[in-house]
């Protein structure tokens, strides 16, 4: 900055002292001195070095101070860090025994539901999972909602599998009963509950399930209590003549039932097994056999009763079902066995 003003002075003063003392020497001095100082002044005037408004401003030494406002906390309501209102303790109740789970409002409601449970099932059949919900205030719906679940587990029946829910001001019982006199035992439960429980609605989903189809071995023991009342009677007639294999008056009239048996218990099937007594050879026996039951099937087949669900063996003289040394034990032995699977 110095050396500016040095060469203005030097310029002014040989200009003003080698040039004549005119009108337009005068103007010449002045037009330079005004041109010298636009120079100087320019620059600053152009300059964008003021400070912004996040930076630091300098004061005395090395102290600085912040141009920006601190920022402030975000406030956080009471209530954010609270559960969302809904008290929700749940039992789950099975032939296991009773699992407790959720939140309530105090130890004295946890206490009160854990021992009703106990003096239902017995201390080891008792799970207990229940938290208390710090910041959750206390409220009637709440309250009485602890109470329900509280009644129910002291008297919810046998042959359940359930869950109860007490949320605020409702009661829930969702699940199965084994049968209609323990859902009936159920619903008087959750009438005696609502009383006890003002301000509480309950909802009752519990159902009684279909009972399971029947497994084959079930369905076959039904018809053969059924073929069992015409064994009996296939015992007291005369079935085959002597060394024959053609069926009599008399079994025809029995296997006449068959059909409409077969027809009462349609997944079944039913072997035919003929038998014989020990007299004669064992071969000659069991081809005997062999064909007094393919004779029975036939004649099944003749009357109208399913061929894909009948079927025929002969056993010959190898089960027998009494003596064969008596002439009333060699006719038992002589006999058509109808069996269901």
């Amino acid at each position: 900055m110095p050396g500016r003003w040095c060469g203005v002075c030097l310029t002014v003063w040989i200009d003003a002292f080698s040039a004549p003392l005119t009108r337009l020497g005068l103007l010449s001095l002045l037009a330079i001195f005004v041109l010298g100082l636009s120079i100087l002044a320019v620059p600053g005037l152009l300059s964008d070095d003021e400070p912004n408004s996040g930076d630091t401003v300098g004061l005395s030494g090395d102290a600085e101070v912040s141009t920006t406002a601190a920022s402030e906390p975000e406030s956080i309501s009471a209530d954010e860090d609270q559960p969302d209102g809904v008290l929700l303790a749940t039992a789950r109740v099975s032939a296991d025994g009773i699992v407790l789970d959720g939140l309530v409002t105090t130890e004295g409601q946890r206490d009160a539901l854990v021992d009703s449970a106990r003096r239902r099932v017995g201390p080891a059949l008792v799970e207990d999972n229940l938290e208390v919900a710090t910041g959750l205030t206390s409220s009637v719906g709440r309250d009485n909602g602890v109470v329900a679940l509280q009644s129910f587990l002291a008297g919810v029946p046998d042959g359940v599998t359930i869950a109860a829910t007490s949320a605020d001001g409702r009661f829930e019982v969702v699940g199965e009963a084994v049968d209609d006199a323990t859902s009936t035992q159920l619903q008087e439960l959750l009438a005696t509950v609502a009383a006890a429980s003002p301000g509480v609605d309950t909802v009752n989903d519990v159902i009684v399930p279909p009972p399971p189809p029947p497994t084959q071995e079930e369905l076959a023991a039904a018809a053969q209590f059924d073929l069992d009342q015409l064994n009996a009677l296939l015992l007291e007639e005369v079935l085959f003549a002597t060394g024959k294999n053609e069926p009599t008056e008399e079994f025809k009239a029995l296997l006449d039932q068959l059909p409409e048996l077969m027809d009462r218990h349609p997944a079944v099937r039913i072997e035919v097994a003929g038998h014989t007594d020990d007299r004669g050879s064992e071969g000659g026996n069991q081809e005997l056999s062999e064909q007094r039951a393919a004779a029975a099937v036939a004649y099944l087949v003749e009357i109208g009763a399913p061929a894909e669900r009948l079927s025929s063996r002969g056993a010959g003289e190898s089960e027998p079902i009494d003596t064969n040394t008596t002439r009333d034990g060699r006719a038992r032995n002589r006999r058509v066995e109808l069996t269901a699977f």
